[in-house]
């Protein structure tokens, strides 16, 4: 008789730490429609059910898992200049993010969120108070920022060369079209966050910015 396949995969006793493990890589490997509690489990070689004692629901473990991945952000030193200070966090967030598309389609879709990142999210408004940001202005200002690389992180994870709107762009007549294909041939292939964070923070301290 085989051994129990958490026995041959090493992962010891059941807790609530070995199950957000176990999510964690089913989700890595297959994406988030995988994560079940019956995947989870048949990956531990346990009956579902036992999961619950430990874990509670879907939403404790999702947002378990995003503390695993929030713990992997590692924020810069912080800067006395705003503006670096905010591109700093940015990117430090988007670095990690960027390895796990699931857990940004998590946050978007499902509204959740880790709170390991509150420190982070201190941090940056700090940063947009001490630029002259003022606390109506914040919030907004913050958005803007947010969403602009987290739609930039969708795009980097759904993007598909061989897509139908991949296609589109890279099959366009040149003669109609010779602005398209000259951005396209241009800068398809470089990483387009660095500057293009750099862009809006400076868009948005120049909008809601006042010394």
């Amino acid at each position: 008789m085989s051994a129990p396949r958490a026995d041959r995969r090493g992962y010891g006793r059941l807790d609530r730490a070995t199950i957000v493990t176990v999510a964690l890589a089913i989700a890595r490997r297959e994406g988030m429609a995988a994560v079940t509690m019956r995947a989870i489990a048949d990956e531990l070689g346990k009956a579902p059910m036992t999961l619950y004692r430990h874990i509670g629901d879907r939403e404790a473990l999702l947002v378990a898992m995003l503390d695993v991945v929030a713990g992997e952000i590692e924020p810069p030193p912080p800067s006395p200049d705003p503006r670096t200070e905010i591109i700093g966090l940015v990117t430090a967030v988007h670095h990690v993010l960027h390895r796990d598309a699931w857990a940004v389609m998590v946050q978007i879709t499902e509204g959740l969120a880790s709170p390991v990142v509150l420190p982070l999210m201190e941090r940056l408004f700090k940063a947009l108070r001490a630029a002259g940001v003022g606390p109506h202005d914040a919030a907004p200002a913050s958005a803007v920022i947010w969403d602009y690389t987290y739609g930039e992180l969708l795009r980097a994870h759904q993007q598909d060369p061989d897509s139908f709107a991949s296609r589109m762009a890279r099959e366009s007549d040149p003669e109609l079209y010779p602005n398209l294909t000259e951005v396209r041939r241009v800068r398809s292939h470089e990483e387009h966050f660095p500057e293009g964070i750099t862009i809006v923070v400076d868009g948005v301290l120049a909008r809601y910015a006042h010394p």
